[in-house]
């Protein structure tokens, strides 16, 4: 651990980080310990689900399975065969490791941090700081160590971290995910030649019930509907076939799922990091997307970079007024600063989003001035064109509706099934649906009637 870092920490009143120095592999906060002296089994066993509990109660996923399997499982090799082949640049800057979590089950969390220091050339983590988000249960690794003293959640959270990070690149990631072959080294190039590039791995898939690994296609980019729900777009057939001859260059995307992605640090500050009006969790990697694209950055999926990640169904932890009134406070906001006149398709898409307060927006308007960004109809024209725009021809706009119940994706994704669930105005699953598509059969449009 360098002097500075240590300093820093004996300097500040509240100790919001503790570091993980990978050089040595030490952890550090009040003293030194030896990975060797760590027992895992004794740490895991501390919070293991009792018999009769429910093993998804703590986490929305299988503790049980999570809890079984050793801090350092193998996972496959997910690359494509061209990237096992190829060198990387040895001068390449180190990064620090940001990990946010609040309440996280200690397998997972210690599974992610194992897999960076293991999967990583050493002299390129600097340091990893993990940021306690006010846990239930504070005792997480040891018996004493800093913690935040006031519940921050996501964004906020991360930006406590960056701004303790001293290298000058941060890899923000999630704390139930394990970092694949040589993941970290496409990144940090791909930031090295240009600073305005913010990159993400292919997001592999670690199945809840079972914590099987799971690789995902390379085919994919992220993307969004009118609700401004994230999704996965499947690259078209043109794209598709551009990249048959060079399989692993860089996948330009409209936008990032959030959760794993590498960023210059100076840029992060330079770009206004977060929006801290943001609460807990949802449109930050929409803000995020906008932000970058329309005031001069790209943002980048590198195929080479493989991290796997545990998706859940449901949220494990409580938002204030609900997780739909925060979403869309969220989602206003990142709507209201970036998307110009576009927002009222969002608005007429998820029409309960106009009730729900945003807060005051002055300051992010004014660094979107001071940043000379781009309009949203460039970024629809340049980074996006293949969503889209509703016109004068859509004579309605919204969920496709028969009395109370509207047509919901249940969760699916491309080619599920669909079925009808009780409207709740919110959007997201219930996806908005335009009038002259609606002028043609169902079978015209996909659907299938049973």
């Amino acid at each position: 651990l360098n002097s500075s870092l240590a300093n820093l920490i004996s300097n500040t009143c509240l100790q919001p980080f503790y570091f993980i120095s990978s050089p040595g592999s030490l952890l550090w906060f009040a003293g030194k310990v030896r990975w060797q002296d760590f027992d895992q089994d004794l740490y895991v066993g501390a919070t293991v689900v009792r018999p009769g509990q429910d093993p998804y109660a703590r986490n929305k996923f299988n503790q049980v399975e999570s809890d079984k399997l050793r801090m350092d499982r193998g996972v496959p090799d997910t690359r494509h065969d061209h990237c096992r082949h190829k060198q990387w640049k040895s001068e390449l800057p180190a990064s620090s490791v940001v990990i946010t979590f609040h309440n996280e089950a200690r397998s997972a969390l210690l599974r992610t941090v194992v897999s960076v220091l293991k999967k990583s050339p050493p002299h390129l983590v600097k340091e990893i700081i993990l940021v306690d988000d006010y846990s239930d249960n504070r005792k997480l690794l040891f018996d004493d160590y800093p913690s935040l003293s006031l519940c921050l959640r996501l964004m906020r959270s991360r930006v406590r971290g960056a701004d303790a990070a001293t290298a000058g690149v941060l890899t923000f990631l999630d704390s139930h995910c394990e970092c694949n072959e040589h993941w970290l080294e496409p990144l940090l190039e791909r930031v090295a030649e240009d600073k305005t590039r913010v990159v993400s791995p292919i997001i592999d898939v670690i199945n809840m019930d079972n914590f099987q690994y799971v690789g995902a296609s390379a085919d994919l980019k992220g993307g969004f509907d009118w609700n401004l729900v994230f999704k996965w777009d499947y690259m078209t057939l043109e794209q598709r076939r551009a990249r048959q001859g060079n399989p692993t260059a860089p996948i330009k995307t409209p936008m990032i799922a959030g959760g794993l992605f590498v960023m210059d640090k100076t840029y992060f500050e330079l770009l206004g990091k977060y929006d801290m009006m943001m609460d807990v969790w949802g449109g930050e990697n929409l803000e995020i997307s906008f932000r970058v694209w329309q005031c001069g950055g790209s943002l980048e999926i590198i195929p080479c970079s493989r991290v796997g990640h545990v998706f859940r169904k449901q949220h494990p932890y409580t938002f204030p007024g609900g997780s739909g009134t925060v979403f869309a406070r969220n989602t206003r906001r990142a709507a209201e600063v970036w998307m110009d006149e576009f927002k009222n398709f969002y608005y007429a898409a998820v029409p309960s989003a106009r009730n729900v307060p945003y807060g005051n927006i002055q300051s992010r308007m004014e660094m979107k001035k001071r940043l000379g960004c781009q309009p949203f109809k460039w970024y629809l024209e340049n980074v996006y064109p293949e969503l889209r725009v509703p016109d004068h021809q859509d004579i309605a706009f919204g969920a496709l509706q028969q009395g109370g119940n509207c047509l919901d994706t249940l969760g699916h994704f491309a080619d599920g099934v669909v079925g009808v669930y009780e409207c709740h105005n919110a959007g997201g699953n219930q996806v908005p649906f335009r009038a002259q598509v609606l002028l043609r059969s169902v079978t015209e449009v996909g659907l299938q009637t049973s």
